[in-house]
């Protein structure tokens, strides 16, 4: 990611006109060189999206297709998408305006509820590239944020689609400056006009023909041809071993190779020779509500689980981490105050980590040996801090990410658990979830069903010498 310099005198020009000189206006429109089952060409090879961490295509290592819809209105095919994804268990990222929000509170609750990604198309749907005014950029994207929080409760996905896929340098700056990640595509076709319909078996063929690895498709759920064809589309990408994958799970995966650093043991996220074994995790806790219920239905079927927990609320809540550790759970570091490794200083970091190692030594009794980096985030340089520390830099299997944290339904856990779950994988769960959790009603209905599958239980230390 790109680094500004910025003196104070540009500062404060910055902060009274909200103008900013180290960008560019200039106007680009988005745009794919198709390459078939290939990964196509994105923006004529030009990379200007790639230095601020914009996402457009994921890796060509593996089937994975990220399902991305605009919806500025509903006409009763957003309904009919929803209906499909849910079928699947697939989880799409919903770019939206405020009228659907408006008009159609019902489809944006439910995409919420269903754990899909509701995320920002703008409140005006105008061409954000021309703007040259972060005060400006903000009120746009402000718009709708706000009215999704007071439908829902909720707080937005900090994810941008610029309308149109027009945008300049400056739009990428100031989605990075307002903690936004801009979001294009790697194939769409023309499906928005719902007066000029593709035939259905033509639209079909196209995004079969065009389907490739770390595809971010943009689809438009008002059409009827999509909501035609969506489910037949979907079955035979699983076919061909394709699974859906989450705007969270490409915005986490390193700019780096990490599959050196696994080799090497200093990052660990699965471990698929194992056998029908996992390893439950929870992170962000201990809760004083949520992390009892957990410990509950773990001690009820005999399950040995690994908690992450961040330093304040060990601090705050002490006895259920001692608790956890009593009953045979293994206690990692989360950082104190859930900080985004990348942000912070090697220094900071460093005390970040041991300020929780000292509070769950003293407090607890126990001395953590693996850490989780909040959100997953990753680099090289902390994964060598990590490491010298004497810690194991854990991750999690990303197709069982369960999304708990966004309070989403006990069954799109439970869905996503049974339909993702392999062999050796760590599967990632909250024991601190701001909302309403749904995290231990969703284990007293997974570990049965897992158990009954022939899985086993065990730590993420002991999954890791399997």
């Amino acid at each position: 990611m790109r680094k500004y310099i910025k003196t104070l005198a540009v500062l404060l020009v910055f902060c009274v006109l909200g103008v900013s000189a180290s960008a560019s206006t200039k106007e680009y429109r988005w745009f794919f060189k198709p390459a078939g089952n290939e990964q196509p060409q994105l923006l004529g090879g030009d990379t200007l999206w790639r230095d601020y961490d914009a996402l457009a295509m994921g890796s060509t290592e593996e089937k994975v297709l990220y399902l991305t819809f605009d919806a500025g209105y509903e006409n009763g095919n957003v309904a009919k998408v929803l209906d499909v994804l849910q079928k699947h268990d697939a989880k799409g990222a919903f770019f939206i305006l405020p009228g659907i929000i408006k008009n159609s509170p019902h489809v944006v609750t439910r995409m919420a509820e269903e754990g899909h990604l509701v995320c920002n198309h703008s409140t005006s749907h105008k061409n954000m590239a021309t703007i040259n005014s972060l005060v400006e950029f903000q009120k746009e994207l402000q718009g709708v944020e706000e009215a999704y929080t007071a439908l829902t409760g909720k707080t937005m996905a900090k994810f941008f689609r610029p309308p149109e896929g027009t945008f300049s340098e400056n739009t990428l700056k100031f989605c990075e400056e307002l903690g936004y990640t801009p979001v294009f595509w790697s194939y769409a076709y023309a499906d928005w006009d719902n007066n000029s319909q593709m035939n259905e078996e033509k639209a079909l063929d196209k995004l079969l023909s065009n389907l490739h690895p770390g595809e971010v498709l943009l689809l438009h759920p008002t059409s009827a041809t999509n909501a035609a064809i969506l489910d037949t589309f979907l079955t035979k990408a699983k076919e061909q071993g394709y699974r859906f994958g989450t705007l969270e799970e490409l915005a986490l995966r390193p700019t780096f190779e990490v599959k050196d650093l696994e080799e090497q043991g200093l990052v660990f996220s699965e471990n698929p020779t194992a056998g029908k074994y996992l390893a439950l995790t929870f992170d962000d806790g201990p809760h004083k509500d949520q992390t009892a219920r957990i410990l509950a239905v773990l001690q009820k079927y005999g399950v040995k689980a690994t908690f992450f927990p961040i330093g304040e609320n060990v601090k705050a809540h002490p006895e259920l981490v001692k608790m956890a550790a009593i009953q045979g759970h293994e206690i990692g570091n989360h950082t104190y105050s859930h900080c985004k490794v990348s942000a912070v200083s090697e220094e900071m970091l460093k005390k970040e980590i041991l300020s929780t190692e000292f509070l769950l030594q003293d407090l607890c009794g126990v001395t953590p040996t693996v850490f989780r980096p909040p959100g997953g985030d990753i680099t090289g340089e902390a994964v060598e801090l990590v490491n010298s520390l004497g810690y194991r830099y854990v991750l999690w299997s990303w197709r069982v990410d369960t999304r708990d944290w966004a309070s989403v339904s006990v069954d799109s856990v439970v869905n996503t658990v049974l339909s993702g779950v392999k062999n050796g994988d760590i599967i990632l769960f909250h024991d601190y979830v701001a909302g309403k959790s749904p995290t231990a009603e969703a284990l007293e209905i997974l570990i049965p069903k897992l158990q009954a599958q022939g899985y086993q239980f065990v730590t993420v230390s002991d999954l890791a010498s399997l």
